[in-house]
């Protein structure tokens, strides 16, 4: 099997030498250790003209090896277009045609208005470049990096700044601290994040859920909390005014009214969250107020490492198409939070194999049980 390689710009350069001191192409061949059909397609291919002749050449020199007119003896009174080998400009046309073949559009006019129409209206109705292709595979026969491809070098209506994580953040500022004066008086003995790797040793493959509260400006009444279950990307949010620790309790006591006590047990075993003071109530949290028995178990991150609960943080990073920060979210409604749920479920995932969060949690658990939860 031949692997074919590039021509270097040093084997140009020996070329061009090999040209100006008459080497047959044989023996350039040789030296260079390439094909001699290498070597002659690249000279015609990166020959240049010098002047322009006003008669159509028949000059055997042109026509076979070395194809210019470098050491012809008549060269100066001949009425021919002149043709010369330079190792740079060779060079630098071998460069440009790389990266040219590399970065075309290989698609029909009508094709590229079509494709350029369905990227633009899913990137506004915040969809990623991902689920636009999933939807529409049928219209779009490019691969994922080549409509990334595309965007980045301009093709499309849609820019690069259009992409909501195309754009690196600016550094963080770290000016103050996420630290509650009222924190270092909980007790979370047994449910730090090194009991909670020791459980999840002991129960591999336990389903845990991760949980955290969308960040909001200090106007704000409301908040939403993201629940995400990581293994099927199924995220449950909702709008609580006013959060406090009671009212998360009461968030669980309702899933748990919802679905019945072994339904809640089976679903939700562990859940995985930050230090927030209204994730404190541990025992409210993990125990039924109905039958008084335990129905999870809770566990907490270390301080400022929120990369212990990334899927999360990755949720809230996608919540973040619907509410940009330093916006109010007071103005939203808890139907309105649903209709977003609902969007997010209805997503195609990659990590999902393409399929949506709803699809993947019937697959697991079964219809009843998601009608229930939404």
């Amino acid at each position: 099997m031949k692997v074919w390689k590039h021509i270097t710009f040093e084997q140009r350069k020996l070329i061009s030498s090999g040209i100006v001191h008459k080497y047959k192409l044989k023996e350039i061949a040789e030296l260079l250790s390439l094909d001699p059909t290498s070597i002659s397609k690249e000279v015609k291919r990166n020959r240049i003209s010098k002047t322009v002749g006003l008669e159509k050449s028949n000059c055997k020199r042109i026509q076979r090896w070395p194809y210019v007119c470098t050491g012809c003896n008549k060269k100066s009174h001949c009425p021919f277009t002149k043709y010369r080998y330079d190792a740079r400009i060779a060079q630098n046309k071998a460069n440009f045609n790389l990266v040219n073949s590399r970065r075309g559009i290989d698609i029909s006019e009508e094709e590229f208005i079509k494709l350029d129409k369905i990227i633009k209206e899913g990137i506004d109705n915040n969809k990623s470049i991902y689920q636009i292709k999933i939807e529409n595979n049928e219209s779009i026969d490019k691969s994922i990096t080549t409509l990334y491809r595309y965007i980045n070098n301009g093709y499309l209506t849609t820019k690069r700044l259009d992409l909501p994580y195309a754009v690196k953040y600016k550094k963080r500022k770290h000016n103050k601290k996420y630290d509650y004066s009222n924190n270092n008086k909980i007790d979370r003995t047994n449910h730090t994040y090194i009991d909670y790797l020791a459980f999840k040793h002991q129960n591999p493959g336990v389903y845990v859920w991760q949980l955290d509260f969308l960040g909001k400006i200090k106007s704000d009444n409301n908040n939403i909390l993201s629940f995400i279950l990581p293994d099927l990307q199924l995220p449950i949010l909702t709008l609580i005014k006013n959060p406090n620790s009671s009212k998360v309790v009461n968030f669980f006591d309702k899933l748990e009214e919802t679905l019945g006590i072994e339904a809640f047990k089976e679903l939700i075993p562990a859940i995985l969250t930050d230090r927030d003071p209204k994730f404190a109530d541990i025992d409210g949290i993990c125990f039924s107020k109905i039958t008084g028995e335990e129905r999870c178990k809770l566990f907490f991150c270390d301080p400022y490492v929120s990369s212990q609960k990334p899927n999360v943080e990755n949720l809230n990073k996608q919540l973040r198409l619907f509410f940009p920060k330093n916006k109010s979210i007071d103005k939203y409604t808890k139907q309105d939070i649903k209709n977003i749920n609902i969007t997010l479920l209805n997503k195609p995932l990659k990590s999902l194999d393409s399929f949506n969060p709803k699809e993947a949690f019937i697959k697991v658990f079964d219809e009843d049980i998601f009608n229930k939860l939404f």
